[in-house]
């Protein structure tokens, strides 16, 4: 994701022009940290002088970004390998206003559960003294406070572990290095964590609890039914007390069976409800960006599934990470990417050459597919038998806010999910934290509830009433789409999961 004035989004390839012009101009020594920038999980600000002999490795990121998110378990990874000798810092040089505030980022770091020290830079200073041109981009400090290296764009564990271990050569051991003063935010206890998928069946409502790596299912009365998966991340297929996920998002009912796009273990699962079974149907889980191609559905390498929806056996995912619609044949079980070229953008037109950014949000309703792109704060309309992509509102990468009026003058902020209901659509205005609705027949925006947490997907419980997930309220709220009354649609008989659990199995 390159700036435009501030960035331009260009994927998951980043143009080698504007990277050799980038290396021009950079800072040989480390920075110091301006006194004036908030942190978080740190007992105090840290300085050049808390790092010294150890390689530090700064992450320029913005919330939301997916590029910058690929980039987190990488970093886990990191810190397994090389422990103490090694300190990442998060720098959050904001896109969107919502990731300018305190707010904004704490909710962040709980929705990712990040340990490691992270810097507000709201105003880009840092940004700007080391001349960084696109998120994510990681700057490697040595031991000795020399910039060392510096990467644009994602990478993996290994491009970054060879250098890390070049720094550290004549570094000296942690025997010898002070403790940091790490203090970790502590995380927020709940039944719910991080809810951000919903569908609702005639007799059932599934809820993606993503914190927990699990399916929730409920009566429509709140009435917890079942618990899908035994609450661990993994991949295991089976029974639902034995099963796997690892933070699934979307989910869609769909012919006896619950499809979850289960993003960090980059497949789609089938949830059995008569059986009580839980299969894969696609994805080999190697996370890996594929622009076209049609392959058998357990041999295809998939990048962070984010929501599903069907329609005439067909299964279309949201593929965030390819910026891109895909498709699976549930008849023939062949997947292939179906629309969007694969580069980041706002581009109508034939799905083989329209662009997305970082779809997430689908719902299907009477010939047409409906998509939100967080990116460019848009919400599009792809028409399944002419195959052709149309904005309903957005305007570009760029381009967001929070207007009401006519579609084309509207403005979104980071709109994660959205749903059909009454000729309607209805949008989860994530960083706005507001629903919205979108009045087909007279393509008009209209604000329906402000105030909520960062609302991330949306469903019709019945044809007066939505329910709403909250990814930073970790609840499910019920809205009257008429009046706009919103109140905690409590689940009843859900218990709490225990993060020991899992800790004791590993």
């Amino acid at each position: 994701m390159l700036r435009h004035t501030r960035s331009l989004l260009v994927g998951a390839a980043i143009l080698a022009a504007i990277t050799l012009g980038a290396c021009q101009a950079r800072a040989d020594n480390a920075i110091a940290f301006p006194s004036s920038l908030p942190w978080y999980n740190v007992s105090r600000p840290l300085t050049l002088a808390d790092l010294k002999g150890r390689a530090v490795l700064l992450d320029f990121f913005t919330p939301g970004c997916i590029n910058c998110v690929h980039m987190l378990p990488v970093e886990h990874e990191l810190k397994k390998r090389f422990g103490e000798r090694l300190v990442i810092v998060g720098i959050d040089s904001p896109k969107f206003s919502a990731s300018a505030t305190t707010q904004g980022l704490v909710d962040f770091i709980h929705r990712y559960q990040l340990h490691h020290p992270i810097i507000l830079d709201s105003d880009s200073t840092l940004w700007g003294a080391y001349n960084v041109p696109a998120w994510p981009t990681l700057i490697l400090i040595g031991p000795d406070g020399k910039v060392r290296d510096r990467y644009i764009g994602e990478q993996d564990v290994d491009t970054l572990a060879g250098p890390i271990k070049a720094a550290l050569a004549d570094a000296p051991p942690v025997s010898k290095l002070a403790p940091l003063p790490m203090l970790v935010m502590a995380g927020r206890a709940s039944s719910l964590s991080v809810p951000n998928g919903l569908a609702v069946s005639k007799d059932e409502v599934a809820i993606a609890d993503t914190g927990h790596n699990r399916i929730i299912l409920a009566d429509d009365q709140g009435r917890v039914k079942a618990v899908i998966g035994t609450g661990c991340a993994g991949d295991a297929d089976g029974g639902y007390g034995t099963a796997e996920f690892n933070h699934p998002h979307g989910l869609t009912f769909y012919k006896g069976s619950l499809y979850v796009a289960d993003t960090d273990n980059q497949r789609i699962r089938r949830i059995d409800l008569e059986h009580k079974t839980v299969s894969t149907v696609a994805g080999t889980g190697k996370r890996e960006f594929i622009g076209g191609g049609e392959y058998h559905a357990m041999k295809a390498n998939l990048n962070s599934p984010w929501d599903v929806a069907a329609a005439g056996n067909m299964l279309y995912v949201a593929m965030a990470g390819n910026h891109q619609i895909w498709r699976l044949d549930l008849k023939t079980h062949r997947i292939q990417p179906w629309a969007g070229s694969g580069r980041e953008g706002l581009r109508d037109g034939s799905i083989g050459s329209a662009e997305f950014a970082q779809p997430s949000g689908l719902s299907v309703h009477d010939g047409t597919l409906y998509d939100v792109d967080p990116e460019s704060s848009s919400v599009r309309e792809i028409y399944l038998e002419k195959q052709r992509v149309h904005t309903l509102v957005g305007q570009g990468l760029f381009n967001f806010g929070d207007r009401d009026g006519p579609a084309q003058h509207a403005l979104l902020q980071h709109a994660e999910g959205v749903t059909w209901l009454n000729g309607n659509l209805y949008i989860a205005d994530t960083f706005n934290n507001a629903l919205r609705r979108l009045d087909l027949s007279t393509d008009k925006v209209t604000t329906i509830v402000k105030g909520l947490q960062q609302p991330a997907a949306v469903a019709p419980l019945d044809p007066k009433t939505l329910l709403v997930a909250e990814v930073d309220g970790n609840r499910i709220v019920s809205v009257n789409p008429a009046t706009g009354k919103a109140v905690p649609w409590k689940l009843k008989g859900l218990k709490a999961h225990s993060a020991k659990t899992c800790a004791k199995r590993h």
